[in-house]
């Protein structure tokens, strides 16, 4: 699930492994960047990319890292929780 928090930034939900792979792909999409260049941002194969993406196993370091290089950042909240904004803390 994907909500619209302004004209310029759209959260992502992510549940699990493929939700979060999907959300990565789907902000490197936007960024216009391959699978081989994110690849080479994070020092790893570009098959790990493929199994980031497709919610397979790869290192907690990597995923986190991923959303950094892409310039996002992980929200944890509960389930259900609604979020009115995105700020920094």
């Amino acid at each position: 699930m994907s909500t619209m928090i302004d004209s310029e930034v759209t959260m992502r939900d992510a549940y699990d492994p493929a939700s979060f792979g999907r959300a990565i792909r789907a902000i490197r999409h936007e960024r216009a960047w391959t699978q081989a260049k994110l690849a080479e941002w994070l020092g790893v194969s570009r098959q790990t990319v493929v199994a980031l993406e497709q919610g397979g196993p790869v290192s907690l370091i990597v995923a986190l890292k991923a959303v950094s290089v892409l310039g996002s950042r992980i929200v944890v909240a509960p389930k259900g929780a609604v979020l009115s904004e995105v700020g920094s803390s």
